[in-house]
């Protein structure tokens, strides 16, 4: 794998750190002391290698950290990952979305194969290795939007 994922906690210990590599990768300058949240609307397009914003998804350093991090809040509280049943479509949008673009811009990390509606995903970091038929949850051990949630770095919503 190209990346070296870290062994690391965001409990307890506390373990986190960006390596001296990881922080250039930074994606906000904050020259100001103050930051206020807000939400960033646009269209994604490809940006400097070796940046954030290269690929669709960022995967970094943190990513197995992070995801494992993420079961275990939603072990804890899921009432954290929200999909109503209407949303369901948008869900398998969102999951088509990030496996195709997972699959293309880290072919080491990721592979998807796609028979008509009978899926084959494989995310090496996560030891995910699962076949789906792409529509039909009943077929994924969650919603659609839980299931790539737990996969991707970040927080993401789909509003209707």
């Amino acid at each position: 794998m190209t990346i070296q994922f870290k062994d690391e906690s965001f409990r307890g210990d506390f373990t986190y750190a960006n390596s001296p590599s990881n922080i250039p990768r930074f994606p906000f300058p904050f020259p100001e002391d103050a930051y206020m949240y807000s939400t960033n609307i646009e269209p994604h397009h490809a940006a400097r290698a070796g940046s954030p914003f290269e690929n669709a998804f960022d995967v970094d350093e943190h990513y197995v950290a992070e995801m494992k991090d993420r079961a275990l809040v939603l072990a804890d509280d899921p009432g954290r990952c929200q999909a109503l049943p209407h949303m369901e479509t948008a869900g398998w949008d969102f999951l088509e979305l990030v496996m195709v673009s997972k699959a293309r811009d880290y072919p080491d990390l990721f592979k998807l194969t796609m028979d008509g509606d009978r899926w084959h995903w494989i995310n090496k970091p996560l030891q995910i290795d699962d076949t789906f038929t792409f529509g039909d949850s009943s077929t994924l051990p969650c919603h659609p939007m839980e299931y790539i949630g737990r996969q991707v770095q970040g927080d993401h919503a789909i509003l209707d």
